[in-house]
């Protein structure tokens, strides 16, 4: 008699989840297209995001502990490599011929890790799919029990916008409560059924903000890379045609030898003097013109006394017969004036230059403005939503990655606070200018230090921000942001 044993499969976290909720949704008063809909759309995003995370969580920690255990034993592994390898390589062929390779295999272990975490950015996905799962989660089950915005029955009409997403629940935009449509709610219960579409519509809206961040934050990233390739490009190209590389070295020409300059003849010097001390041809002093052999009768010509700067070594033993220098060379002439009188004027390129400190602060004011507005042309439409609250709270935030992209320093202490900005900008790093006088590139704060943008016309006539409801930088408006802070703003040029 045989038994048959049937080993039970284990059931993973996600089938039990999917599981749950199933139950959970065939459980609803609702009818069967809709409860298809939730377990297909729904539940199934909500296991598919949780997944992902799990996934690219695991990679994450995989890759980076791969690289930091692999970068605190490289120096170890070295280290051994040089100290013991001759010592046991005596006795040891096979540790002398392989163990050279170890280190070699780790570095490159490393740098595959850290590639690998760069390109793939696992530890940014699992960030992004955690988020979605449990908001996808928390929005079921508010749902599933009626809480939260499906507590009580909502009358809108039918030509209002769609519901906002949980994203823009904690702060939206004045605008976006302009465009919304009065609504008047009452204290009847709901039911699932009534609240169906309302959760449908929230579901979709999340569901698109993630892709949303998703394409942009890949075409921020497609846009550096390219960046990237075109300096590549350009480096190799410059190497390519800088012909100096590949020529040959020119060799240095060949300086004659110490004292070559009056070569001796049969132990005289030119005109039939003895060789000279070294100080009469020193380097940098002008030696004497060599004459004919000694033979050659030649006039004898009476010289003046050098100076004493410049007399020969003291007579050896025997007396040779001592020229007299006439008239010393000119450039051995004595100066004929003190030496301070060749100095009592400064030279020409020394003289004192007109004041121009404020035409080169203007100029450099310029060139912040400039930069400032470059950087916030390039990095217009980029997502905010890395900043504070997910980019609800990111107008300072934003405004400082412009400045830190421009190669500045960030402002404030705390640069995601508006009144930290402009502490930092009324303590020296900025100046107050008006609004006739504004030019593209300054800094707009809005009355109640409740928001800030950067101008991109002079005057600052049109001012670009972070939209607090599309977590992005795309939100622009006039000076004073369309009103939306009751007051008038306030303009500040960066001076550092």
């Amino acid at each position: 008699m045989q038994t048959e044993v049937h080993m039970a499969k284990k059931t993973s976290y996600y089938d039990y989840l999917r599981q749950e909720m199933t139950d959970m949704v065939e459980q609803l008063e609702l009818p069967d297209l809709c409860k298809q809909s939730l377990k297909s759309r729904w539940l199934d995003q909500v296991v598919w995001a949780d997944k992902k995370a799990e996934e690219c969580r695991r990679w994450h920690y995989r890759l980076r502990l791969t690289a930091i255990v692999g970068g605190v034993l490289l120096p170890a592994v070295v280290g051994i490599n040089f100290q013991l390898g001759n010592q046991l390589g005596k006795d040891n062929e096979y540790f002398r011929f392989w163990f050279p390779y170890v280190p070699f295999v780790l570095s490159q272990i490393i740098a595959v890790s850290a590639a690998a975490e760069e390109f793939m950015r696992f530890g940014d996905r699992w960030r992004e799919y955690r988020q979605l799962a449990e908001e996808l989660k928390a929005e079921g089950w508010e749902y599933l029990q009626l809480t939260g915005p499906y507590r009580y029955k909502t009358h809108q009409e039918d030509d209002s916008p769609p519901p906002l997403s949980r994203s823009r629940m904690s702060e939206v935009s004045v605008e976006d409560w302009k465009a919304l449509k009065p609504q008047t709610e009452n204290k009847e219960s709901t039911t699932h059924q009534d609240v169906y579409t309302l959760f449908a519509g929230r579901v979709e809206s999340l569901i698109k903000n993630d892709v949303q961040n998703y394409i942009t934050a890949l075409q921020q990233k497609q846009a550096k890379e390219q960046e990237q390739i075109k300096h590549i490009l350009k480096t190799v190209e410059k190497v390519s045609t800088d012909k100096t590389l590949f020529a040959k070295p020119t060799p240095p020409p060949q300086q004659p030898p110490y004292g070559a300059a009056n070569p001796p003849h049969n132990g005289f010097g030119a005109m039939g003097m003895p060789a000279q001390h070294p100080a009469f041809n020193a380097p940098g002093q002008p030696s004497i013109p060599p004459v004919p052999p000694q033979n050659t009768p030649m006039a004898q010509t009476a010289f003046a006394q050098p100076p004493a700067a410049f007399a020969p070594p003291p007579a050896p033993s025997a007396p040779m017969p001592q020229p007299t220098v006439a008239q010393p060379p000119a450039a051995f002439a004595p100066p004929s004036a003190p030496m301070q009188m060749a100095f009592a004027q400064p030279p020409a390129a020394f003289a004192a230059a007109p004041s121009a400190s404020a035409p080169v602060q203007q100029t450099a004011l310029a060139d912040l403005n400039a930069r400032i507005l470059a950087s916030t042309l390039k990095l217009r439409g980029i997502s905010t939503a890395d900043g504070p609250d997910g980019g609800n709270n990111a107008c300072a935030w934003t405004v400082n990655k412009v400045i830190q992209d421009a190669s500045l320093t960030p402002l404030g202490a705390n640069p995601n606070y508006v009144p930290a900005v402009l502490d930092a900008l009324k303590q020296g790093r900025g100046e107050l200018v008006p609004r006739e006088s504004a030019k593209a590139g300054d800094l707009v704060v809005a009355d109640g230090e409740a928001h800030i943008g950067i101008g991109l016309t002079d005057g600052c006539s049109r001012v670009l921000s972070n939209s607090s409801s599309r977590a992005c930088f795309v939100w622009e408006s006039d000076t004073d942001f369309d009103g939306s802070y009751g007051g008038k703003s306030t303009i500040y040029r960066l001076k550092s």
